[in-house]
């Protein structure tokens, strides 16, 4: 086939990766295409994505793990996986740290990337049913407005679901012999281990899809080994182990499990609840916590596969049914594998349009352990949602295989229902500039060189379930703000709101430094940001330390060093209150 015949074939999936980018800025994602703005990044998840990568990318370039980030959470330290700063990036952007200005974001083009990939992996997965350009692209447009990638944009490592994709087309293509078999594995081992440098949640979904493709491989195609499938689940299971090893997921004291599971979970009715996401259908209840869980296939898809199971069924009454261009064989481990997905984005406590129906607490007691790093059970219904996706192509492009312009037909209209659908959502304001920075860069700057840590007193530093350091309470400092600040000053900060925090060490790191104040020991490399209500261990000595307001903030010095950090606290003096009279 030539080079121009070849390229040709890849048209409509570059046209519907192009229609993924316009749906994105429809969302207003243009606001998060500049690279040097940072201001909408600094609320909630975010903020915390975005500094891990600062620091990241002050550290060396060859450390082990690769993704350490010793400077944030300082001295426990971190990684670029415990941020959430999707590793991936991070370390493809280290090596050019030096000539990247600051600050520096690509939270905002990988978003747009990953609708890109969304779109044109979601068209070659459609090509598997028809070679027909117009409804391949139709097809592509209908995974790119897929309801549940929208929903994640506030989690940007969570949206390549283009891998999820990938994987379903690995299952699903046709792989006829034993090279062909070999390419299918090579192509699951690229995948899955893509989705170790994401995200783990995509990782373990990674996982089981690439077990059931090699599965499909062994027990349907017959075109792998015994041996060969033994090697191939072997291997994905190393190359995961690997990989979070030497990202810095695993082989240190942070424990990957957490607190939580069934508390942020999928309903039954996730597939069909919107939650007030839809022009056209209602909301129906849930409980707590399970917007992770959300599923919701939009109208246009629900639409499409009634459109498609009418279609094979009347067309089967009438004898005149056209097959499908798939086996149905061949999608058996695949769905097999789905359902199960499914059935653990459920959780232990399986709820009914938010009411609990059904315990499963015994069911998953004994692998506590395993399930625990994936609390967060409700976004393995993403397989599902797609698979279903799939299936609904599959049956209007099998029914009408040989009147294409119907089915044709059937997914404009699907496209169509779907993008009005969502038109609320789309709508909602996203990426807006916050006013996060109160403080005077040019005063802070002069910490520059003569400090090498900047510390919250005390540090907010804990995970999503507040283990770590007790949280200060009304009043506490915005830590992104000084974390910021830290990082474009090549200091340390020793706060920081992470995936998972050693709880042990955080604490025990906590209760020192307070001990230390307690004894009137300030370290002279040190800053210290001071809550109000814990000021007075700083006043009591104030032959070790200088205070200072800045900013509206207590900041402290060791009164060790002189500097002229210190002259301009010392002009802005805080002074202990004077004591009662007996």
């Amino acid at each position: 086939m030539s080079a121009w015949k070849r390229g040709r074939e890849y048209v409509a999936a570059v046209l519907a990766g192009a229609f993924g980018v316009f749906w994105f800025i429809q969302g207003h994602g243009d606001r998060a295409l500049n690279p040097r703005e940072v201001d909408w990044l600094m609320v909630g998840d975010w903020s915390t994505h975005l500094v891990g990568w600062l620091f990241f990318r002050n550290e060396p370039l060859l450390q082990f793990p690769l993704g350490a980030v010793p400077g944030l959470a300082h001295p426990l330290g971190t990684t670029v996986g415990f941020t959430d700063s999707t590793p991936l990036v991070a370390l493809l952007l280290r090596p050019f740290a030096a000539v990247l200005p600051f600050p520096f974001q690509y939270v905002g083009p990988w978003l747009a990337l990953c609708f890109f990939l969304q779109g044109f992996v979601g068209t070659r997965l459609t090509a598997l049913f028809t070679s027909h350009r117009v409804a391949q692209l139709l097809g592509g447009m209908l995974f790119a407005l897929a309801p549940v990638l929208m929903w994640r944009l506030g989690h940007e490592s969570l949206c390549a679901h283009w891998l999820v994709l990938g994987l379903l087309w690995v299952n699903l293509r046709d792989w006829p012999d034993a090279p062909a078999a070999r390419r299918a594995v090579a192509v699951t081992f690229l995948l899955v281990g893509l989705s170790a440098t994401i995200h783990p949640y995509l990782s373990a979904m990674a996982l089981a899809l690439g077990a059931a493709a090699l599965l499909r491989l062994r027990l349907v195609d017959r075109v792998l080994s015994w041996r060969g499938l033994g090697l191939g689940l072997g291997g994905l299971v190393v190359l995961l182990s690997g990989l979070f090893w030497v990202l810095g997921y695993l082989g240190t004291s942070t424990p990957a499990g957490i607190e939580g599971f069934g508390d942020v979970s999928s309903d039954l009715l996730t597939l069909i609840n919107p939650m007030d996401w839809s022009r056209l259908l209602p909301t129906l209840g849930t409980a707590r916590g399970q917007y992770e869980g959300f599923g919701y296939l939009g109208a246009g898809v629900l639409l499409l596969l009634v459109l498609g199971g009418g279609s094979a069924l009347v067309l089967r009454l009438m004898r005149r049914s056209e097959g499908t261009a798939l086996s149905w064989k061949r999608a058996v481990p695949l769905a097999v594998c789905c359902l199960l997905l499914g059935v653990y984005a459920l959780s232990a406590r399986v709820t009914l349009a938010g009411r609990p129906v059904l315990d499963l607490s015994g069911l998953y007691q004994p692998v506590m352990r395993l399930v625990e790093p994936f609390r967060s059970s409700g976004r393995f219904i993403w397989p599902l949602h797609y698979a279903l996706l799939t299936g609904g192509l599959a049956l209007v492009l099998g029914a009408w295989r040989r009147r294409p312009w119907v089915g044709i037909g059937l997914l404009a209209l699907a496209v169509g229902v779907q993008v009005f659908d969502l038109g609320r959502a789309v709508a909602q304001e996203r990426f807006q500039s916050q006013a996060w920075n109160s403080l005077n860069p040019a005063a802070w700057k002069r910490m520059k060189g003569d400090y090498r840590h900047l510390v919250l007193f005390p540090p907010q530093l804990h995970d999503g379930n507040g283990r770590g350091c007790p949280y200060p309470g009304p009043g506490a400092p915005f830590s992104p703000m000084f974390a910021y600040q830290a990082a474009a000053l090549g200091m340390t900060f020793n706060s920081a709101y992470l995936a998972r925090v050693d709880p042990a060490l955080a604490r025990a790191y906590c209760t020192a430094l307070q001990q230390e104040a307690g004894r009137g020991e300030f370290q002279p490399d040190t800053v210290y940001v001071v809550h109000p209500s814990y000021l007075t261990p700083f006043l009591r000595h104030p032959e070790a330390v200088v205070c200072g307001e800045l900013d509206g903030h207590a900041v402290c010095v060791s009164s060790q060093k002189e500097s002229v950090f210190r002259r301009l606290l010392e002009a802005r003096r805080i002074q202990a209150p004077p004591l009662a009279s007996p």
